[in-house]
């Protein structure tokens, strides 16, 4: 579980450690921007990886190594949400590097499609769309999510993953065509 509202309200208590005693400005500036970017961190984490419990371990884990380097952030460079997704994205390498290299891209798990939620209840089309993103690999899942979610240019996703804009705009196309044969193989 997280900070903040996420967990009770208990950020500063849990951000004590990082901070430290004597710089409660820092603290209180980190608390009131991982409040207000939490949930857009979480999207983006769990779109990734479509599995709630994964998601909130590593959207902790992105803020926590968020809240040691705040001394390091330039808003001038990019906003704070722009700077933990980064974070978040590099968590959820990690991640997939510990695990066994070839794990099977089906093997989502169960919970993920699961009608019983804490989070708002989305609807048909929505549901539709998260088993179809489950049938992507990550990176093509992220240029789908910054595409259509986040609403980014092409030029913007390349610069933001260090690809040129055409080959986001042909991983896009063998994305879409991806989810468009899975869509009809579901009967969609």
């Amino acid at each position: 579980m997280g900070l903040g509202t996420a967990n009770g309200g208990h950020a500063e208590r849990l951000l004590t450690p990082v901070f430290g005693n004597g710089d409660c400005a820092k603290e209180t500036a980190f608390a009131n921007l991982y409040h207000d970017n939490y949930s857009h961190v979480y999207n983006y984490v769990y779109y990734r990886l479509l599995d709630r419990m994964l998601a909130e371990d590593i959207v902790s884990e992105a803020f926590l190594k968020a809240a040691r380097a705040f001394s390091r952030y330039d808003s001038s460079r990019a906003k704070f949400s722009t700077w933990v997704c980064a974070i978040a994205r590099n968590c959820i390498n990690d991640y997939f590097r510990s695990q066994h290299p070839s794990a099977p891209i089906d093997v989502v798990s169960e919970d993920a499609f699961s009608a019983e939620d804490e989070y708002p209840r989305l609807d048909d089309n929505a549901e539709l769309a998260r088993k179809l993103l489950a049938t992507l690999e990550l990176e093509e899942r992220e240029i789908v999510f910054m595409k259509y979610f986040e609403d980014k240019r092409n030029k913007d996703i390349a610069d933001e993953l260090g690809m040129n804009p055409s080959t986001v705009a042909t991983k896009l196309q063998r994305a879409l065509a991806k989810m468009r044969t899975a869509a009809e193989h579901r009967g969609a």
